[in-house]
């Protein structure tokens, strides 16, 4: 089994800042990526 970020992550899309959707894997292709996920209570 395979636990490494790229593997597990990479293929998700998530929406850039202007609604477009953006393959994760994206994001680290060229330089090192930071992951930061906030959770909206309200």
């Amino acid at each position: 089994m395979d636990l490494s970020v790229e593997t597990n992550l990479g293929s998700f899309d998530v929406l850039s800042p202007d609604g477009h959707p953006v393959q994760l894997a994206s994001l680290w292709r060229d330089q090192p990526a930071v992951l930061g996920f906030v959770r909206h209570f309200g």
